[in-house]
């Protein structure tokens, strides 16, 4: 049976309509089982200082990569402990994080493959004090692949996909480094474990937000620092709304906020309205992009499949929707680039009016 990876559901009722319900990315592949908590990282460092006294600090839970102590942050160190092969395997990256949510340190590190594929193996240890650090960790194969440390405090993984949209039957020197994937550390699994992004829009991934926060950093694709844009982007790319549909903010979205609500409007068709829930990545607002994490419109739902549900095909979707002359609209499951891969009409279980429907994808 084909599994595929699915982040989102497209349901168009009859062709006037769109709503978007967030699913999960439940990657499977080489990465280990489990489910992991997506709280936010709690930040601790303070410094007191009174006068007259000595200055003291607490320990600290840096987001992000953080400096390594000297003794582990050379790659040779770590060739003998994984342990590489010479002229097979190469420790080329250590990086270090505050991963497991304490104050202290774990190391990532990445080993390269010789060869054309630039396979990627990631490990991760703790207790870096010790002559034998404890491995807790690793990822292997990744093809044409990365590791990083998110600003999250989660291990980030990037491969290429050869079986996706933009990369199947494609040569070697064409190949887009295209699915990505998120851990975290669990306490009850003693591990990292995968874990779901919870953005629809314009990211469905951390890799793929962090890298779109770079850019935009950079003076790029600046619509993304608007609620109100991206709101309007997300209608004309996925619901093929005009460019410029009205985007009515409800509550936030200002430079200084973290979370908003927007109300966009179909120009077409009846005037459908939608309401988009937005919160900034990783919750900066010193110009973090925005991420659409939910979309709802009135009188319509999907109630199977859940979120975070790992999808097989033939999927069944059932929910609510408006139904004309018995049908309700087409059912859309996209990929992990938006791309179609797999639509049905659904119909309604009445001819018309609101009702309840079931459809197999």
């Amino acid at each position: 049976m084909n599994m595929y990876s699915i982040k989102q559901l497209l349901l168009k009722t009859s062709i006037l309509v769109g709503l978007v319900l967030l699913l999960a990315a439940c990657t499977g592949g080489n990465s280990p089982n489990g489910t992991g908590s997506n709280a936010t990282p709690t930040t601790q460092s303070q410094v007191t200082a009174t006068t007259g006294v000595a200055a003291t600090s607490t320990p600290s839970i840096g987001l992000g990569s953080q400096h390594c102590p000297a003794a582990v942050s050379s790659p040779a160190h770590w060739n003998a402990l994984i342990p590489t092969q010479a002229n097979v395997t190469e420790v080329v990256r250590v990086l270090c994080g505050n991963l497991k949510g304490t104050p202290t340190l774990q190391a990532l590190v990445t080993v390269l493959h010789d060869g054309t594929g630039a396979i990627v193996d990631a490990y991760v240890y703790d207790n870096l004090t010790s002559a034998t650090p404890t491995q807790i960790f690793k990822v292997l194969n990744l093809y044409k692949g990365d590791a990083k440390i998110s600003g999250y405090n989660t291990v980030i993984t990037a491969e290429v996909d050869l079986n996706s949209s933009v990369n199947i039957n494609k040569p070697g020197v064409a190949l887009n480094q295209d699915l990505t994937r998120e851990f975290k550390w669990s306490d009850g699994a003693g591990t990292l474990v995968q874990i779901i992004f919870s953005g629809i829009f314009p990211d469905l991934t951390r890799y793929q937000a962090e890298a779109d926060q770079v850019q935009v950093n950079q003076g790029q694709q600046s619509w993304k620092l608007s609620a109100t844009t991206t709101a309007q982007n997300f209608g004309a790319r996925l619901l093929t709304w005009d460019s410029n549909a009205p985007a009515t903010i409800v509550s936030g979205g200002g430079q200084g906020d973290a979370q908003a609500v927007v109300k966009l409007k179909n120009t077409t068709a009846g005037s459908q309205e939608i309401t988009l829930t937005m919160s900034r990545l990783e919750g900066n607002t010193n110009g973090g992009i925005w991420i659409i994490t939910a979309v709802a419109a009135d009188g319509m739902s999907i109630t199977q499949p859940q979120s975070a549900s790992l999808l097989s095909t033939p999927a069944t979707v059932t929910g609510m929707g408006n139904a004309f002359e018995g049908v309700v609209g087409p059912v859309t499951i996209l990929d992990h680039l938006y791309a179609d891969i797999g639509h049905v009409s659904a119909h309604g279980a009445a001819g018309n009016g609101n009702t309840t429907f079931s459809a197999s994808v």
